[in-house]
């Protein structure tokens, strides 16, 4: 079992970390949602960072649990703050477990956001190109027509 020191140190470098990636996540919805490429470019190498540090410290919070027995190392976790009768482990945990949360949810969203832009501009360039990856369309004379006309690619356009 570790040290509550030891536990202790590592939980508050990743409560710092989670707040780190938490304030990146909102800072890439508000890239996505103005399409500010530079921003997102940039944004995006700063969460690929804040994630490597943080599945980094999992890993070794998880070496402090590997030689204990009964359950995952989240769990194990859980039982030793649970058991340990120290308050400001219990307060730190559960900072670390809200954050987790709240990291997850903004991630959620602004991929949902991403796979939005992406249905839109896959519209735009078929309305481009002149062809429909949805199916059938509506003619001139009003009647559904599923023959694809020849389309232009985006360079004889």
């Amino acid at each position: 079992m570790p040290a509550p020191d030891q536990l202790r140190g590592l939980l508050d470098q990743e409560v710092e970390n989670l707040q780190s990636l938490k304030t990146i996540l909102t800072r890439e919805y508000d890239a996505l949602v103005a399409s500010n490429i530079e921003a997102l470019e940039q944004v995006t190498a700063l969460k690929n960072q804040a994630l490597s540090i943080q599945a980094n410290l999992a890993n070794s919070r998880q070496r402090l649990f590997s030689g204990a027995q009964g359950g995952s190392p989240d769990d194990q976790l859980g039982q030793f703050v649970a058991a340990s009768g120290d308050a400001g482990l219990k307060d730190l945990y559960a900072r670390l477990s809200a954050l987790a949360d709240e990291c997850h949810t903004l991630n959620r969203t602004n991929g949902r956001l991403i796979a939005q832009k992406h249905q839109q501009a896959t519209g735009a360039l078929d309305i481009l190109r002149h062809t429909d990856s949805k199916g059938a369309t509506y003619s001139l004379s009003g009647k559904t027509s599923t023959t694809e006309q020849g389309g232009r690619s985006l360079g004889k356009a």
